[in-house]
């Protein structure tokens, strides 16, 4: 009887506690049901200046991540604290808004009487399912951000005054507005630019498009302008919506009476699906009556340099940053970035950081040309995921010599801090220089800061020194153990393979690179098998092309000074198993100083079983300073095409067979991490693909059929 009294009681307390778990279960639903995750912000930028009571428009891009549509007759966007600026307590939404689809909200506001810095919160309201936002917990506010200067004044429209300016580009002289296609360089005044991020603008802007050679350029001179203290140059700028292949260097010149012409600032631009608000102090020109200067020049070669000046002014203290405003849109997917950049997985929720300081290197400092320096950031793990095997990537920007990605050498806990050293090089040209970084977690999904953990952190630098002038580069990647060199050997192309940088059609390649990554990769093969199934001792790179029609993967390799008597050594063929593959391989160069891309030697190979062993004399080229490519090119579909160096070197009879340093850098990371209790961002090859052949002969050598 006691036992069963017992189970009765059992039964009782576990029927209770039943009955408290829907309403836990209900809020879980709810956030669920209504979530939201912030896209961007299509029109006010963070920190756009206004002068005091001027009305704007803010539109915010936003997503609904969540299960329930938001009914543009229960669902409205709300004002939650901070700043109102005029706006409404509660606007309704424009449309209704089904699970996945994004939205463009747009609120009337106007800029506070007094001067200050201002942020407005906002949330979303449903009758249904109460007060939601963005975030983890779908609770977060998202926010407009303004600054108001007190005194007002005229500025300077570069787009108004296109006409007034002076033309010209590596063709000579040019005119205004130019035609579009003119390998010469033309410009357009475009009245809705679209930007790489898909939006566009309502605000004018300039189209400027380099002559058709390589590192072409274009600019326009402007009639001398009285710069007043407190002026500032403002745009947006990114390359044109589509130009995918877009990769320049912006630059603001300028001249003082008949002085010679001085850069200003630049910046180099890659398509990346991002674009860059400019807003330069111009006040050390305070006085002078300037002729600014536009420059756009392509960064090598300028197939698909289109790059936009959206609303270039100069402003006067109380002048407004320009601003895209377009029309209320709802789509069913996010904004389109870049092909790369729209599979990028979602960060999983665990995985979230937070900026905390610059260690060293606060935003703005300045440097010599190619000087060395460590960018230390003190970020803290404010998610619920342990950071162990997470690492430090590059994501945009520019680069400064550091590595793809690098291993954060130890664990960071939730609530943890870890300060990450990275060792960077300052860019050999004058200019203002940014470079954005995140964090990749153990599965390789890379995270950020910010409330859905999808920001960037950056470094900023100033480079002292003279104007921009366009070099290919090469970046140091992950370092291999270099093989026991062949007697002869000059250079180990697999030693050094991530000496190399690598592209695809996709852009850059990480060095080494992941099996099946349809972007490309290469990988090391140690021993390598033959397509007649021979296993062949000596180690080889694998290389995949882009997995599309045509693709190729090509890797340009440091300079090496050619000798007499040297040759280039390798055997082709597919990789064994590799039945479908069918590829053009090809021995490219580039002259130390040229961006020019020259093809040496090409051989076509079809998996049948065989092999083909390379002896290529490079006396042609002895005495230069050259920049040896491996390429490898799809003939058609590039499924299956998995293609095989062996052993690839330089050999000379008169070598003593040591390899000369061209050891790549080892790309470091060091960090620190404290505990805390409390809350506290290179230029791709567009290579087409060589019909060059070559015959084997009956001892299955390739005859080359290319010379210099």
């Amino acid at each position: 009887m006691k036992f069963v009294t017992k189970f009765a009681t059992a039964l009782l307390l576990l029927a209770l506690m039943l009955s408290l778990v829907p309403s836990a279960t209900q809020s879980a639903q709810a956030a669920t049901c209504y979530w939201a995750q912030f896209i961007a912000d299509v029109t006010v930028p963070d920190g756009t200046n206004y002068a005091p009571g001027t009305a704007f428009k803010k539109t915010w891009r936003l997503k609904n991540i969540g299960t329930c549509a938001w009914s543009s007759t229960d669902v409205s966007l709300i004002f939650d604290s901070g700043e109102k600026m005029g706006a409404p307590a509660s606007s309704a939404l424009p449309t209704t808004v089904n699970p996945g689809q994004t939205v463009d909200i747009t609120v009337d506001m106007t800029a506070p009487s007094a001067a200050g810095h201002y942020f407005g919160y906002y949330k979303f309201k449903s009758a249904t399912g109460g007060v939601f936002g963005i975030g983890t917990t779908a609770n977060k506010s998202f926010w407009v951000e303004i600054n108001v200067t007190s005194s007002s004044g005229t500025g300077y429209d570069f787009t108004a005054n296109a006409a007034s300016a002076a033309w010209s580009g590596g063709a000579g002289a040019l005119t205004f507005p130019g035609a579009d296609g003119n390998a010469n360089g033309f410009a357009l005044k475009l009245d809705k630019p679209k930007l790489e991020n898909g939006i566009e603008s309502a605000q004018a802007g300039l189209l400027f498009v380099p002559n058709n050679v390589s590192n072409g350029y274009i600019q326009a001179s402007y009639p001398a302008f009285k710069v007043q203290s407190g002026d500032r140059f403002q745009s947006t700028i990114g390359c044109e919506y589509g130009a995918t292949n877009c990769y320049v260097t912006y630059r603001l010149d300028y001249q003082i009476g008949s002085n010679a012409v001085k850069t200003f600032w630049t910046f180099r631009e890659k398509y990346e699906g991002l674009s860059y608000n400019v807003n330069l102090d111009l006040s050390s020109l305070a006085g002078q009556d300037v002729k600014f200067i536009l420059v756009i020049s392509a960064y090598g070669s300028p197939t698909g340099d289109r790059a936009l000046w959206v609303n270039p002014v100069i402003a006067r203290a109380g002048g407004t940053v320009a601003t895209n405003t377009p029309n209320p849109t709802v789509t069913g997917t996010p904004a389109t970035v870049t092909p790369t950049k729209s599979a990028t997985p979602v960060p999983s929720t665990c995985d979230r950081a937070q900026f905390v300081s610059d260690v060293t290197v606060p935003d703005g400092t300045s440097f010599q040309p190619n000087a060395a320096f460590s960018k230390t950031w003190r970020l803290k793990n404010v998610g619920t995921c342990t950071w162990t095997n997470y690492s430090l990537i590059f994501d945009s920007g520019e680069k400064m010599g550091g590595p793809d990605s690098a291993v954060i050498p130890t664990s960071v806990a939730p609530g943890q801090t870890v300060d990450i050293t990275i060792s960077l090089t300052a860019p050999a040209t004058g200019g203002t220089f940014r470079g954005y970084w995140k964090l990749k977690n153990a599965s390789g999904v890379p995270f950020g800061i910010g409330s859905a953990g999808t920001k960037s952190f950056w470094v900023e630098i100033k480079v002292a020194g003279t104007a921009v002038t366009p070099v290919v580069t090469v970046t140091p990647g992950t370092p291999v153990t270099p093989a026991t060199p062949i007697a002869g050997t000059n250079y180990d192309f697999v030693a050094n393979v991530c000496a190399a940088t690598w592209f695809s059609g996709a852009g850059q390649l990480p060095c080494p690179g992941t099996e099946g990554d349809a972007k490309g990769f290469v990988l090391i093969t140690n021993p390598s098998k033959l397509e007649n199934g021979v296993s062949d001792s000596r180690p080889g790179l694998l290389a995949f092309p882009q997995n599309i029609n045509n693709g190729y993967i090509q890797g340009y390799y440091p300079v090496y000074k050619v000798k007499s008597g040297d040759k280039f050594r390798t055997i082709v063929n597919c990789e064994n198993g590799a039945t479908s593959c069918y590829v053009v391989f090809r021995l490219d160069y580039v002259v130390s100083g040229s961006s020019t891309i020259q093809t040496f030697w090409a051989f076509v190979e079809r998996y049948e079983g065989q092999y083909y062993s390379a002896d290529i004399d490079l006396s042609a080229l002895a005495g230069q300073d050259i920049k040896f490519v491996l390429t490898v090119n799809a003939t058609g579909t590039a499924a299956g095409d998995r293609a095989l160096w062996v052993a690839p070197i330089i050999y000379n009879a008169a070598s003593s067979g040591t390899v000369p340093s061209a050891t790549p850098v080892p790309a470091t990371v060091s960090a620190t991490v404290t505990a805390t209790t409390g809350p506290t961002v290179t230029a791709t090859s567009t290579v087409d693909p060589s019909t060059a052949t070559a015959t084997a002969t009956a001892t299955e050598t390739a005859t080359a059929t290319a010379t210099p």
